[in-house]
């Protein structure tokens, strides 16, 4: 590795909690964030890349069950992002104002919080898998470019305001 892509890492930091690891800081910069999975982490904190310019592509761990709020505030040049297959939950505004353009939510996360992809102004298609029961009002709040969100046969519930300011939407059902 040379020096210059040393200073193009992210380096993590942890802290052990009762019940489990939880990441808790991140520091560096570069294109790519690809969390470690030699650390069983199961919960990602508030605001880690929150701002980051430079970060166009995220993969979580497949320990991970819990994403914090804003951890992707305002990184709109943010194109991918890799969920963890196991996730249970995203907390409000976890990927707020970033520049994703498709999202696919594993079937894990049987609800879809408030605000959780609000303003993601570049979000095109959400695809939902199976597993996931409801998606709570804001959801998906100003996405105007949003069109295509496919739905599993799982879904009980979509608040009437769950994509808010998102016009164009055109839910597809299995």
């Amino acid at each position: 590795m040379t020096i210059e892509e040393e200073k193009k890492m992210y380096h993590y930091y942890y802290k052990k909690e009762d019940f489990g690891v939880c990441l808790m800081e991140c520091k560096g910069d570069g294109k790519e964030a690809i969390m470690p999975v030699d650390q069983d982490i199961l919960v990602v904190y508030d605001d880690i890349f929150k701002g980051n310019k430079e970060l166009e592509r995220a993969e979580f761990p497949d320990s991970v069950i819990e994403i914090g709020g804003f951890v992707f505030d305002g990184c709109e040049n943010l194109k991918q992002v890799k969920l963890p297959s196991n996730l249970k939950d995203f907390w409000q505004y976890a990927m707020t104002r970033c520049g994703i353009e498709e999202i696919e939510i594993p079937g894990s996360v049987t609800r879809i919080a408030s605000f959780a992809f609000n303003q993601c102004d570049q979000l095109k298609t959400v695809k939902i898998n199976e597993g996931t029961e409801k998606i709570l009002a804001w959801a998906f709040k100003d996405c105007a470019q949003l069109t295509d969100v496919y739905l599993p046969t799982t879904i009980k519930e979509i608040d009437d305001q769950a994509f808010e300011g998102s016009p164009n939407v055109v839910l597809h059902r299995k």
